[in-house]
């Protein structure tokens, strides 16, 4: 048991109470692989994840048109059993695909224990 134990189980307990369940496909790392019989590349599946999240949008100071623009949002996912997100992820959230902007990992000690998310529609 880590000393994040805790904190990680508190995390995903507010964001089940407090956030929605969704998806999070995330592209695979792995190179496309060729494939004889189409004489072309097979790209890698994505790794499709169940996640609670929730969603804010940016308070306006924080939009500076540049890194953050109009329309982003926040998303805050618990890192319990997934991947960790990277740019290019796609958040699927009130029926629009949001896609990751920037991902940051809340790991003290090297364990993660959030994500948080800039998305983008």
């Amino acid at each position: 048991m880590s000393q994040y134990t805790r904190a990680i189980a508190a995390v995903d307990r507010m964001l089940r109470k407090y956030g929605a369940a969704t998806t999070l496909t995330t592209p695979s790392d792995t190179a496309a692989t060729y494939d004889p019989a189409t004489q072309g590349a097979t790209p890698a599946a994505p790794s499709v994840d169940a996640v609670r999240a929730a969603v804010f949008p940016y308070g306006d100071k924080f939009i500076d048109g540049t890194l953050i623009q109009t329309g982003d949002e926040q998303a805050y996912i618990s890192a319990i059993g997934i991947p960790e997100p990277k740019p290019g992820s796609v958040l699927l959230w009130g029926g629009k695909n949001l896609t990751t902007i920037r991902a940051k990992t809340l790991a003290p000690a090297g364990e993660a224990v959030l994500y948080e998310l800039q998305v983008r529609a």
